[in-house]
């Protein structure tokens, strides 16, 4: 389900932009089972299965689709936060939110907080990741669209060539190497301070 915050001057106009998110996209499941759905998620897949040679899953970009019909429903906003499953689309003026990346080993922690100030942002992750591959791979990007299909791609490429073939976006990358960033997030990625270290026994 879509959560969704919006900014507006007049109360009425911003109540009618949440009616008309919500509309737009009802839920997921139900909008993937329409025509124009599968053919809009269906191209872009065959899109980058050429581009990159990575079989994008279907459900795993359902999410940024939803929120890319629910951002344009929306209208003239001053602002909104959308969330889809932890992906997020920030619309309207320039800002900074600290947004946590989660360990996919525990949800409960995080590998490393980045500023969001513009688009959507998602993580996709592997649990109990092998040694050597890719953990999580965090996308920051104009569209949701865009960034659940390249966090897919992402996570199936691993670090090294997420990092060095960034294709335009925001690139935050975790595997055996620890937490890695494109050079444009190198000042609006944090990670957290390492855990302390017990005292010896007296």
């Amino acid at each position: 389900m879509m959560s969704v915050a919006v900014w507006a001057s007049d109360t009425d106009r911003a109540g009618r932009a949440l009616t008309a998110a919500h509309d737009a996209v009802e839920r997921v499941d139900s909008l993937l089972q329409r025509h124009a759905a599968v053919a809009a998620i269906d191209s872009l897949r065959r899109a980058m299965r050429q581009r990159t040679g990575v079989a994008i899953v279907t459900d795993s970009i359902a999410p940024g689709y939803a929120l890319d019909r629910a951002a344009l429903a929306l209208g003239a906003v001053d602002s909104a936060l959308l969330d889809v499953g932890g992906q997020y689309v920030w619309i309207g003026r320039a800002t900074h939110r600290a947004v946590g990346i989660p360990d996919p080993d525990n949800t409960l922690r995080t590998i490393a907080t980045v500023d969001l100030r513009g688009g959507s942002i998602r993580t996709a992750g592997r649990r109990n990741a092998p040694r050597a591959a890719v953990r999580s791979v965090t996308v920051l990007a104009p569209g949701a669209l865009a960034a659940s299909a390249w966090a897919f791609v992402f996570l199936s490429w691993g670090c090294d060539r997420a990092i060095a073939e960034p294709q335009g976006f925001g690139v935050v990358c975790a595997d055996s190497a620890g937490v890695r960033v494109t050079t444009d997030l190198r000042n609006r990625v944090s990670l957290p301070p390492p855990p302390a270290t017990p005292a010896p026994a007296p």
